[in-house]
């Protein structure tokens, strides 16, 4: 039974044999088609372009007299946006079935096995697929905006906190210590306070300086002075002096301007790589390299340690890499993790900071 849905195809096809003979499968299955014919790529662009019929597919020969293979798989799928595109092919290359698949095709049939009924199943699956998929990317782009609001949320509460513990419980304690200085200059000497009050002074002196540790760490303030750069250097320094581990650290004095929101998931995913190397790799030295070409940042920092388990490594539930890794997907950088037992682990950051659009890469890339 013909499908009663109505249903507008564009067949681009330069053999005027194989479309009758297309367009005779089409009418069989469709009750209610409308097929468009362009004999070239030419035609088919500015079809495409115009957008004056809203296709539901389209059907691609790869041989067309102005433009083949890749190259036209490329133009059609850039021009047809959402809609599905069906390659018909009289070449029987199955790697190449592949790679087009991997370009945004979906599906790859060969004209020699073609009939009507697989033509019409091939064209509903991918009409479906592409609605679950622009559902599913609709969906995964209101996650991410969430995921967004909600890190910016996080980071100013760490910035309140932290400006409040620096005030608030900072400003006490140093009114607390002048008040000792104060008790100590007037103290009786023939009294065994003044060795009480040199005690109390050690003790408010530990505390202003922990007050102000976890005031950086919750939201360094050279981060927002200074910028990013100035920042990983300060971390790369307190890493190095609390975990005794050998540091070295190479910056390229030509440091482009980066948004500070993107500032901020970049040093947090160097805290958190550097937090996991302390703790997990048992390791005696970290190279870390920061480099600039053309705006494109390199972040590299390479560790000697025992390397990443696999299971550890693919485990969705691993919160640190879990972070990294939607971290990166926010501001649209890659991050590549590579690790054995033998070298240690390289993690990499790259990020263009020419992008002025910033779109969340799918996933992170481990090998």
């Amino acid at each position: 039974m013909p499908h009663r849905e109505h249903f507008s195809i564009l067949v681009i096809e330069d053999n005027e044999g194989d479309f009758v003979l297309i367009e005779e499968f089409l009418l069989s299955e469709f009750e209610d088609a409308t097929i468009t014919h362009a004999q070239n790529y030419t035609v088919a662009q500015k079809l495409l372009v115009e957008k004056n019929i809203p296709y539901n597919v389209v059907l691609l020969d790869l041989s067309l007299p102005d433009k083949n293979g890749i190259e036209l798989i490329y133009e059609i799928v850039n021009y047809s946006g959402n809609v599905p595109i069906i390659v018909l092919t009289g070449y029987i290359d199955f790697e190449f079935g592949v790679k087009s698949l991997s370009l945004g095709i979906s599906d790859y049939l060969l004209k020699e096995e073609l009939t009507a009924l697989n033509l019409y199943k091939s064209i509903i699956y991918s009409v479906e697929r592409k609605k679950i998929t622009a559902t599913l990317e609709e969906s995964e782009k209101r996650v991410r905006s969430f995921a967004k609001q909600l890190s910016e949320i996080v980071e100013e509460e760490r910035s309140r906190i932290a400006r409040e513990i620096h005030d608030e419980f900072g400003q006490q304690l140093s009114g607390l210590k002048m008040s000792l200085s104060s008790l100590k200059k007037h103290a009786d000497p023939s009294n065994d306070i003044e060795p009480v009050i040199d005690a109390l002074l050690l003790d408010v002196n530990q505390s202003i300086s922990t007050i102000r540790q976890i005031a950086n760490e919750l939201r360094p303030a050279l981060l927002d002075k200074l910028g990013l750069f100035a920042a990983i250097e300060w971390l790369v320094n307190q890493f190095q002096n609390k975990s005794g581990i050998e540091t070295r650290i190479y910056i390229d004095i030509d440091q482009p301007p980066i948004d500070k929101s993107v500032e901020i998931n970049i040093f947090r995913i160097f805290q958190e790589v550097l937090t996991n190397i302390s703790k997990h790799a048992n390791a005696s030295l970290v190279n870390i390299r920061v480099e600039n070409n053309n705006g494109v940042v390199n972040m590299k920092i390479i560790d000697n340690g025992r390397g990443i388990k696999s299971s550890t490594l693919h485990n969705p539930m691993s919160m640190g890499l879990l972070n990294m890794t939607e971290r990166a997907n926010l501001i649209g950088a890659k991050l590549n993790i590579s690790c054995s037992a033998q070298t240690g682990t390289m993690v990499e950051l790259i990020f263009d900071v020419n992008v002025k659009e910033r779109v969340p890469n799918k996933k992170a890339l481990y090998y």
